[in-house]
Order: structure tokens, then sequence, then C-alpha cells
């Protein structure tokens, strides 16, 4: 473990805050850091640093999986989400007390997989989490949670120069989003600017009359999930005034600079719900589902 990812660890257990992100690549290797980070909370012997001692009843039970104190909460291999179902079966766990350790703790692992039902959920946790709670995220791509989610979480960046358990660790299979992600024409930014011009001026069905050009439902999902996420971040520039590091960011700048506040929450809210329709609803036709959405 290197001397900064030591000084990180020390720095989060020291924290005030309740609810924590971790986000990295897999050379960074944030869920494996995120045990650690869990394990040092549990730990009844802390070590320099507040580095878990391995030794103590409460760190062989954790080695061994079976801590009650510690509910670890990721995707299913079934699913291709996180599913509301299993932020609610957490209740009870994130509202009881403590039976070894003096805290108890949620990792979610690779939190960008939370679907927008299981993130709202989520949402009323964060807001008011018991004293004793904390809740570790871990996730590679941070840009696909929501905002007020976002805004719960005490972000840490892992440099993976820095932030490494091994320096010998290599790439495993991470891949990043890129421009090949999306369409073409999500990344020409005259284009990107017209079109947000002509959305302003809509309401519900005649965004999705506008944008759609084909009845290709996985097509139109990919699109509404791009905007979205553009929309997502110029939101966040306009409270932070900073720059993330996702592909987003200049074209999200742009946007931010254009629009104000307001008209990006209104043509967020008129996107969404058509969003979580089409993927709640997969086996529905299209004129189905948006003749179901109620505008």
């Amino acid at each position: 473990m290197t001397k900064d990812l030591e000084n990180l660890i020390n720095l989060i257990f020291m924290s005030s805050a309740s609810s924590f992100l971790l986000s990295g690549n897999s050379i960074s290797q944030p869920e494996k850091i995120a045990l650690h980070v869990a394990q040092s909370f549990l730990c009844k012997d802390t070590k320099k640093n507040n580095l878990f001692c391995n030794n103590c009843h409460s760190c062989n039970l954790f080695s061994a999986n079976s801590h009650p104190d510690i509910k670890v909460i990721e995707r299913s291999k079934d699913r291709t989400q996180i599913q509301i179902k299993q932020i609610r079966e957490a209740s009870d766990f994130i509202y009881s007390t403590p039976l070894i350790a003096n805290k108890k703790i949620v990792l979610i692992l690779r939190a960008d997989k939370l679907n927008f039902f299981a993130q709202d959920t989520l949402l009323k946790s964060l807001e008011e989490p018991p004293e004793n709670l904390k809740f570790i995220l871990t996730t590679s791509l941070p840009y696909r949670l929501k905002p007020t989610v976002l805004s719960r979480l005490t972000h840490y960046k892992l440099n993976p120069e820095m932030h490494r358990l091994n320096r010998d660790s290599n790439n495993d299979g991470f891949i990043d989003i890129n421009e090949n992600d999306y369409p073409e024409e999500c990344w020409n930014k005259e284009e990107v600017m017209r079109l947000f011009d002509n959305l302003v001026s809509l309401k519900g069905r005649e965004i999705i009359n506008y944008l759609i050009k084909d009845k290709d439902k996985d097509n139109l999902l990919i699109k509404l999930n791009w905007l979205s996420k553009i929309i997502e971040e110029s939101i966040l520039i306009h409270f932070t005034e900073t720059l993330s590091d996702t592909p987003f960011a200049q074209l999200s700048k742009e946007i931010k600079n254009t629009l104000d506040t307001h008209t990006l929450i209104c043509l967020y809210d008129e996107i969404l719900p058509v969003i979580n329709s089409l993927q709640t609803n997969e086996n529905l036709n299209y004129d189905f589902q948006t003749a179901a959405i109620s505008y």
C-alpha cells in the first residue's frame, strides 16, 4: 500500500462526513480500497494512520465475510442494474444498532449501476443517516449518479499513480466511457447547441417527437441518456463552477453558458420520465410506452 493511500484512508477515517464516494479506474481499484476503508471503520484496534489491525475479532469476522455490521450492495449477476428492492431491503440494517463495532457500514459497489428509482430511495437515507452509520460508494463513472445523490457524498477521486494497494497492479479490463459510446452527432458542438436551442421551447411528447428519427427504442434510449448526462453536468457546473473529467465537460460548459439553471432543470424533468419508461417497460412497444406517459 502506498503512503499516499494510507494518508487518504486516514483522511476519510477522520472525516466527520457520513457518506463517501470513491471514484477511479481499475488501476486505482476503488472497490478494494473501499473494503480497506470499511474494515478500518469496523476495526476495534486500529493502528497508525487509522489502518485496521487485521488481528481483532472484528477484523477476523470481516476477513471471513461474516461481519454483522457491514452491508454490501452490488448488482446481481442476473440484472443489469442495482434494483430499488436491494436498497429497501437494507433499511432494517441501516436503522439498527451495531452488534460488534462502534459503527455500521453500507458499502455500495459500482454505484453507477443504481437505477433511477434505487438512487431516489438511497437519497432518503443519505439525507438523514443514523449517527453510527457510514455509507461508502464506489464507481468508475461518477457522472452516472444523479446530481442530488452526488451532492450528499464526500467525493474522493483516486489517483492511480498515488492511491494504489499494489504498485504492480495493472488494468484488468476497465473501459471508461468515450465518444464511441454515443452517436456521432452527440459530439458535434454546433449540432448540440442547435439541439438545445430547439429543445428548450418544447415539452413532454414534443421532445420525443423532435428527438426520434425512427422507431428504434434502443437508439432513442442511448440519445436520451446522453442528453440527460449533458444536462446533469451543466447543472453541476452552474453550482460548483468546476469542470469534471468526463467527456461531457466542455459541451456542458457551453450549455451552462447558454441556458439558465431553471431551464436546464425543467428540461431534465421532462426527459427523465421517458428514460424510466423505456428502461422499465422493455416488453412494451414504443407507441404504447410514450402514450402511457402523462405530461
